[in-house]
């Protein structure tokens, strides 16, 4: 049985799209809460939501029994140096990154050995305070750290069942970032590559405006590159082998439609389908 949190107090540092979001649901659910966030636009519209922010990272964590450590990649190393510095000894620290190997994350191992990477699978295209929203995690999986202690998965489970997550997965961090270079970074990554084609012949041109498919498949085209540049700087190898498996794809359906091969094309047309469908029932389910 999940118990209350220790101190029943929480700490969210970084105050973007995941850590605010997080911080207005775990508000909401009435947990005792402090933030901070280097931004000062950030912190200027969480004060405007009515979440409390502290003027020092050292302030927010002080006697916290959890923190959660929402920046982006290649700053969360750091923080959580500053963090385990201020937050005490007992306190389970965990942060929201979307990669989790050590190597990805960059971290002495004393700070590594304290932080438990959980990556929610829910985000936007938008980033900051202003693109935050209560209900980002609602049925939300959320991948913990497998080597994370029984005290630290109990409090991993309940901060995101507070923040509106569905169901907790645990694995190993070299196999969730795996996984990531398929679901996460090849949706992105494809998304940009099509939207790239369509701009160099872009249709406006001819007086015709895309429609609802052409604005479906690239809407994570809108993502700013400040956003992806720490990920895909410390991706993993199976990032490039999903983007070139995506090629052969690609290249597939294009030879199939040269030589009206239409049986290799209703071929890799039904898989396509099969697999859409499979997943969208799982997410009905």
């Amino acid at each position: 049985m999940i118990q209350r949190l220790p101190d029943a107090e929480v700490a969210i540092i970084g105050l973007g799209v995941i850590g605010g979001s997080a911080a207005l649901r775990v508000r909401e659910r009435g947990t005792p809460l402090r933030t901070f966030s280097t931004s000062a636009q950030d912190c200027a519209l969480a004060r405007e939501a009515g979440l409390v922010v502290s003027q020092t990272l050292d302030a927010a964590v002080r006697e916290v029994g959890l923190v959660l450590i929402a920046v982006p990649l290649n700053r969360i190393a750091p923080v959580a140096s500053e963090v385990i510095g201020a937050a005490p000894d007992t306190a389970t620290i965990l942060h929201a990154g979307s990669l989790q190997r050590l190597e990805a994350l960059d971290a002495i191992p004393e700070v590594a050995a304290r932080l438990i990477g959980t990556h929610p699978i829910a985000g936007s295209h938008r980033s900051g305070f202003g693109a935050a929203r209560a209900d980002l995690f609602r049925d939300a999986v959320v991948y913990v750290e497998r080597r994370a202690s029984a005290r630290q998965r109990e409090d991993a489970e309940l901060f995101w069942s507070l923040a509106g997550a569905q169901r907790i997965a645990y694995a190993n961090a070299p196999e969730h970032d795996s996984a990531m270079a398929w679901i996460s970074h090849l949706p992105q990554l494809a998304s940009k590559a099509l939207a790239d084609t369509l701009a160099a012949a872009d249709p406006r041109d001819i007086g015709v405006s895309p429609g609802p498919g052409a604005r479906d498949t690239t809407r994570l085209a809108m993502s700013p590159f400040e956003m992806w540049y720490p990920i895909l700087e410390r991706a993993p190898s199976e990032t490039v082998a999903a983007l070139r498996a995506f090629e052969l794809s690609v290249e597939r359906l294009r030879i199939a439609l040269e030589n009206r091969d239409w049986e290799t094309m209703r071929a890799l047309w039904e898989r396509a389908t099969t697999w859409r469908v499979g997943i969208e029932s799982l997410a009905d389910g």
